[in-house]
């Protein structure tokens, strides 16, 4: 399994890619837009994204035809060098992927909704086909079930692209997905944090933390205590907090 952060926010990034958990950084232009991040700025951002470790960084081409997006992807990765190019599931973006698959460049077709799409984005060749859970479910559709139909087309074709699901907005959705065999995720910071989110768990820690204080205060234990009855049934209750 992947994870990726979706953000362009350095402050939000830097300790999330400390941790070595994460593959690396996905982009759009709207999380630019409110990081005040510009074209002239890329080449430094993503410079400092690989000094904090994002082994895979995607960025969003612009335009409407498919030399648009060709001239922009150039223009990406001349100045950034090598980095995923996000493209549109529009018959000029699959046109598009597709030159760019055949030219070694990787590639994800981005804005996906239905399950009809991950058809053309096979053969394609995309690397990476991203749908967006959350803007479906506002849409009235049933995120869940027309994800688990795109990870069933894409088990049964003989095929290397991957479903990287987006707009991720609770745990259970990305669990409930990953039984299905969805394998690539990318969600905000906050999602992470609330992912590690557990009262009892919380509990459990505050526990131990008491109980240790006990323990540093000890003498050093200097061979192996001799466990009798008594030892072994303590042993025991201790197994159930391990």
């Amino acid at each position: 399994m992947q994870l990726f952060i979706d953000s362009a926010e350095r402050a939000l990034l830097a300790p999330l890619l400390e941790t070595g958990l994460f593959r690396g950084v996905t982009t759009n232009p709207t999380l630019f837009a409110r990081a005040g991040i510009t074209l002239p700025h890329l080449p430094d951002f993503v410079r400092w994204l690989r000094d904090q470790g994002a082994g895979t960084i995607f960025i969003q081409v612009w335009g409407r035809t498919r030399d648009d997006y060709l001239r922009s992807a150039a223009q990406l990765l001349d100045a950034c060098g090598e980095v995923v190019i996000k493209v549109p599931v529009t018959p000029a973006g699959v046109a598009a992927v597709s030159a760019l698959e055949r030219d070694g460049v990787r590639t994800l077709l981005t804005g996906v909704y239905n399950h009809i799409q991950i058809v053309p984005a096979i053969a394609a060749g995309a690397t990476y086909v991203a749908p967006y859970l959350g803007r479906m479910n506002d849409a009235g559709v049933d995120g869940i079930a027309e994800i688990r139909n795109m990870q069933t087309v894409l088990d049964r074709a003989t095929t290397t692209s991957r479903l990287l699901v987006a707009s991720v907005r609770t745990p259970r959705e990305l669990t409930e997905l990953a039984m299905c065999g969805v394998q690539d995720f990318t969600i905000s910071p906050a999602l992470w944090h609330e992912m590690l989110s557990e009262p009892l768990t919380d509990a459990a820690v505050s526990v131990f933390e008491h109980d240790a204080r006990g323990f540093r205060a000890d003498a050093p234990v200097t061979g192996r205590a001799h466990q009798g009855p008594e030892s072994t049934s303590s042993s025991r209750d201790g197994e159930e907090n391990a």
